[in-house]
């Protein structure tokens, strides 16, 4: 793994050392975008904290109720004062600057969860920058914007220029750059003209018990577990699943809306960790179709025995294997999703488990802890 720029040099330069558990780094801080929601990049800093024993995260917004628990145990540092913290996504002209005044310290190397404004922070000693995706809004504008005012659309066109020199200065100051796929890899390329490696997120069973939603589903049906995004493209796993002869419950914040049991939808809003265990594990098959980096949840539900039915595009090459743990569609139309749907019913539950504890959290853990090790030895 090669740095890209120069790093800032702290006090202090210990690096990885072993642990009984596995590797672990002496005074780790963990940053993240904002800690507002209920999604993988969350999810990842959540196992990091496991994984790690980090015990401090800094971040420009928090909301406890919104986001995972564990982060509670934590010692959380928020840029962002809580009362606006639910206004986050509206305050978007003036984050860079917030977050450039962000100062992360007190450590010996920082491991950066960013989808766009982590890796802009202050570090104050070297740190890895572990991307999800280049920021949406500025080299994927066609994703993002679609839940953008036409207001807000044409601001965003207008600076996307000088917000990107700022995005890319603050990429290359970075001590390493790790990607969470091959598909990040090359759009982190095509972005910054930077080289990263790959080391896919860890995946963990959702919960340890699991809990069924307080509203009744049918006995065969299909998930889709996605946020209100455009690009998660809800829709085209709903008439895919229908075609296929399946009900389908959507899963995420904003699926109320979607709510529609005579039609076969059940938009069962957010759910508790433990009640999408429950979801994943009497699902018939999990579908994705939307345009992803990774795709965790192909892999959350797959340690359940549930395979997936996906579009045979992005992260989804990397986290489902065709006859192992699911199905590809030939293409991202709903017959074709509907026939991988009714393919990835015939596979082995046994052969998908085994695929997802593939991607399990030591791993994942041991892999990154070596490469902050190599990288830190450098700065």
């Amino acid at each position: 793994i090669r740095p890209p720029g120069r790093a800032r040099r702290g006090a202090s330069h210990r690096a990885c050392v072993p642990a009984a558990r596995g590797w672990r780094v002496t005074k780790l801080v963990l940053a993240h975008d904002y800690l507002v929601q209920v999604g993988g990049a969350e999810r990842v800093v959540a196992e990091w904290a496991a994984g790690f024993d980090a015990q401090r995260v800094v971040t420009l917004a928090y909301r406890p109720e919104s986001t995972f628990a564990a982060f509670a145990a934590m010692d959380v540092e928020a840029s962002i004062p809580a009362a606006m913290s639910g206004q986050v996504e509206r305050m978007l002209p003036a984050l860079p600057a917030i977050a450039a005044r962000t100062r992360v310290a007190g450590g010996d190397v920082a491991l950066v969860s960013s989808s766009g404004w982590a890796h802009r922070f202050h570090y104050e000693m070297p740190h890895v920058v572990y991307v999800h995706s280049p920021a949406r809004w500025l080299y994927a504008a066609d994703d993002y914007r679609l839940r953008l005012s036409a207001v807000r659309r044409a601001g965003l066109a207008v600076s996307t220029p000088i917000l990107r020199r700022g995005d890319a200065e603050a990429m290359a100051r970075a001590t390493a750059i790790v990607a969470n796929s091959e598909v990040t890899r090359e759009r982190i390329r095509e972005a910054y003209g930077l080289e990263s490696i790959v080391v896919h997120p860890p995946v963990e069973p959702v919960a340890d018990e699991a809990v069924a939603p307080g509203r009744e589903l049918p006995r065969d049906f299909a998930v889709v577990v996605a946020r209100d995004r455009g690009y998660k493209n809800v829709s085209l796993a709903v008439e895919a699943a229908r075609a296929a002869g399946l009900e389908i419950a959507v899963v995420g914040s904003g699926s109320e809306s979607l709510d529609d049991p005579a039609e076969g939808v059940h938009g069962l809003g957010r759910a508790t960790d433990a009640e999408l265990c429950w979801v994943y594990r009497n699902a018939a098959v999990v579908i994705g179709a939307g345009r992803e980096d990774f795709g965790l949840t192909i892999l959350e539900a797959a340690l359940e025995g549930t395979p997936a039915a996906t579009v045979a595009a992005g992260g989804y090459l990397e986290t489902v294997s065709p006859g192992v743990s699911g199905a590809l569609a030939a293409s991202a139309t709903v017959d074709d999703l509907a026939d991988a749907i009714r393919t990835a019913r015939g596979v082995d539950p046994a052969g998908v488990r085994d695929w997802g504890r593939a991607f399990r959290r030591d791993a994942h853990v041991a892999r990154l802890a070596s490469l902050i090790e190599e990288a830190v030895g450098r700065a």
